[in-house]
């Protein structure tokens, strides 16, 4: 009751103050003074009084059909498993959704991929299918709006599973999953998604292996009904299908890029191989585009290889290739810490980071036999990150260097010369580079 009391006194005055100035024509500047005191007034009183508080920014356009308000989604991950018997594996996931109005929202999604089994020393392929709820934690907070650039999405719900090994009968199990969708606009139409989430799987499968393991052991039977939780880091793109609801162009100038260098593998085997013989080269392309003047994104092919390794007995060398995609978020720190600085200043300091995924071709003369090396080809999904130090030359041309470390997981079998076993384990390469490069923006033309 009183704040209803404090909320008409301070109408009344805002009326009373109104009417006074009404007689005064040199006080239009008060008048304005105190229409926007009272109106912030009424904001706070209503803050409090109401039990939430949900500004709007645009209407939600409720449209009939199946293509209003949805969108389709394409997610590659890195999964995990977290049973210290399965290693990683790559993941790709297709989705359906819609919005149902301007909090929430539905996906249909189903997805294939695979890890191994590093005890049987075979490939499980997976199959799943997942249904789930979207809630807009962004339109919650600060309203709904189309044009935002980046939107958090957190999402959750139940699936089911099939594993298969070869040709033996698959298993199957429910699921349920927890996790986010966070979108950033990089065009009218498309996000670039990047969407953690975690699983609870159910494992039907013989995960104790009997008494005949005894370097499994019996604890095996202790995993609560075979449930086992799951990890996928999923990058990708959320496209809309209607194209009346999904706001204006929020980016600026494209931009290609044309880069070469340098790059050797983080290990000690490199180390006491030396610089000299372990360094490698590459050479990179990429296209982007300019999202605000401090905010670019950018995708990048390219091939580069290393020594690794040499052999103890015949004195080759052993190498590593990649054939590599990444996508960059890349963010200029010199306008974040000195705001005085203009978008014409012609140096940018940048710190980049995002995914990569590729093909690792690793040459390894001791799995091959006595007198050929033999040459492994691993799939991957990993991460990069690096510096962008650029500075501008004439017109949309400018020189970068780019110093880079890239995490390059992937599974591998290796072979027991004493007991003649084979077996599957996790390995990751920690490759560092160094490489130069020219970018030219396409600068669009000023309006008159």
């Amino acid at each position: 009751m009183l704040r209803k009391y404090i909320y008409v006194v301070l109408m009344l005055l805002a009326v009373l103050n109104a009417r006074a100035q009404e007689k005064d024509t040199a006080s239009v500047a008060a008048v304005s003074d105190t229409a926007t005191a009272v109106t912030l007034g009424r904001s706070i009183l209503g803050l409090k009084m109401q039990k939430r508080y949900t500004p709007v920014n645009n209407p939600f356009l409720k449209e009939k059909g199946l293509f209003p308000n949805s969108f389709i989604t394409v997610v590659g991950s890195g999964y995990r498993q977290f049973y210290k018997y399965y290693s990683n594996g790559p993941y790709l996931t297709f989705g359906f959704g819609k919005w149902f109005n301007s909090y929430h929202g539905m996906r249909l999604a189903g997805g294939a991929g695979y890890f191994f089994d590093n005890f049987e020393f075979r490939r499980v392929k997976m199959m799943d299918t997942r249904v789930s709820y979207l809630f807009n934690l962004s339109g919650y907070i600060d309203g709904y709006d189309p044009y935002r650039l980046i939107e958090f999405h957190p999402m959750a719900g139940l699936g089911y599973t099939m594993l298969w090994i070869g040709r033996d009968r698959p298993s199957f199990g429910p699921s349920i999953h927890i996790g986010t969708q966070v979108s950033l606009r990089v065009l009218p139409r498309v996000d670039l998604l990047f969407e953690p989430l975690f699983e609870i799987q159910k494992e039907s499968r013989n995960l104790a292996r009997g008494t005949d393991a005894p370097e499994v052991g019996m604890e095996d039977k202790n995993i609560w009904k075979g449930y086992l939780p799951a990890f996928h880091g999923g990058v990708g793109a959320l496209i809309f299908l209607d194209r009346r609801n999904v706001g204006e162009d929020p980016g600026q100038e494209w931009f290609f890029s044309a880069s070469a260098g340098v790059q050797w593998q983080h290990s000690d085997l490199v180390y006491k191989l030396g610089l000299k013989d372990a360094l490698g080269g590459g050479l990179f392309l990429g296209a982007g585009r300019y999202i605000t003047d401090i905010l670019s994104v950018r995708g990048e092919g390219g091939f580069s290889r290393h020594n690794w390794n040499r052999d103890s007995k015949s004195g080759t060398l052993e190498s590593s290739s990649y054939i590599t995609a990444r996508l960059d978020a890349i963010v200029d720190l010199l306008p974040v810490f000195f705001p005085d600085i203009t978008v014409d200043f012609p140096l940018s300091a940048a710190v980049m980071a995002g995914p990569e995924v590729g093909l690792l071709i690793k040459e390894d003369y001791y799995k091959g036999d006595d007198t050929n090396i033999k040459t492994f080809k691993y799939p991957y999904v990993g991460a990069t990150a690096g510096l962008h130090i650029k500075c501008g030359l004439f017109g949309g041309l400018s020189l970068f260097v780019e110093p880079r470390v890239s995490y390059v997981p992937y599974s591998s079998y290796i072979s027991n010369e004493i007991d003649n076993s084979t077996k599957n384990q996790n390995n990751y390469d920690g490759v560092l580079s160094f490489s130069m490069g020219i970018e030219y923006k396409l600068v669009k033309k000023k309006e008159n």
